[in-house]
């Protein structure tokens, strides 16, 4: 039996700004290949906390490890090289003239456009077309980006983000602003990613239930910048968490291995 590695290892984390604390004590492991969840309120650190492992955030105290590298003792750039990051609500926008084609193959790159001084080659081109196969976006492939509705362009940028294949993959509120068919199409993307032979370690960053996986290794539960409760989902996810993590009255079901939730106050 192979023994995975941590990908992230945070000890302590503790961010200030402002004399207020943002995140507090945090204590959080994820290993290889892992589907994780990071759950709570507006405000409750969430996008702070992707922001320390993704290096663009440094915490007052604490100790923060991603690949196995310390920070304070790699080169971040590095890292970041290794972390496919979407953002769909603070993606910069693409020149809407561009194809869906070439959005994906700026992954390559780390750019917004392709490159003026060197063409794509074609085994570059390859890979393109094989992320457009497995995300099937083979007739909207040739199609302007701003052509395609909300749900499709958060595919896209999925693709485009997996082109280079991370060994993570943070999503920052993916669904946020589709509607029911739209966040369908995106929770199906992240089930048939699971099923890859080395899947990257997947991290979602959300306050809704139905937008996640159904194949969930690991849930963290923010409210106010400290963790409520952290664990296997069946464990974690229980409407007494989750009122806790909201502050209302929580109703958490699961359907076909599905987690739904509904709230009153």
């Amino acid at each position: 039996m192979i023994r995975k590695k941590t990908i992230i290892s945070l000890k302590n984390v503790t961010v200030a700004r402002d004399n207020s604390k943002i995140l507090s004590g945090i204590n959080w492991q994820v290993m290889q290949g892992q589907c994780c969840a990071v759950i709570g309120p507006n405000g409750a650190g969430k996008s702070a906390l992707i922001a320390v492992i993704s290096g663009y955030l440094w915490p007052q105290d604490g100790f923060v490890s991603v690949f196995g590298n310390t920070y304070g003792e790699v080169d971040l750039q590095t890292i970041r090289s290794k972390i496919g990051l979407i953002e769909p609500s603070r993606t910069p926008r693409f020149d809407d003239t561009m194809l869906v084609k070439e959005v994906i193959a700026t992954g390559l790159f780390g750019t917004l456009m392709l490159p003026i001084d060197r063409s794509v080659t074609k085994q570059q081109w390859k890979k393109v077309d094989s992320q457009i196969s497995f995300f099937k976006l083979n007739k909207q492939k040739n199609l302007p980006i701003n052509a395609l509705s909300t749900g499709e362009q958060t595919k896209v940028l999925i693709a485009r983000a997996m082109i280079s294949k991370p060994k993570m993959l943070i999503l920052d509120e993916p669904t946020n602003g589709l509607d029911m068919a739209n966040r369908a199409i995106v929770v199906n993307i992240l089930n048939k990613m699971r099923k890859h032979k080395n899947p990257p370690a997947i991290i979602i960053v959300s306050h809704h239930l139905e937008e996640l996986p159904q194949s969930l290794d690991n849930i963290l539960l923010l409210k106010s910048g400290k963790i409520v409760s952290q664990g296997q989902p069946q464990k974690v996810l229980t409407s007494l968490n989750l009122s806790k993590t909201f502050g209302c009255k929580v109703k958490v079901l699961k359907h076909k291995g599905a987690y739904l939730a509904s709230a009153r106050i």
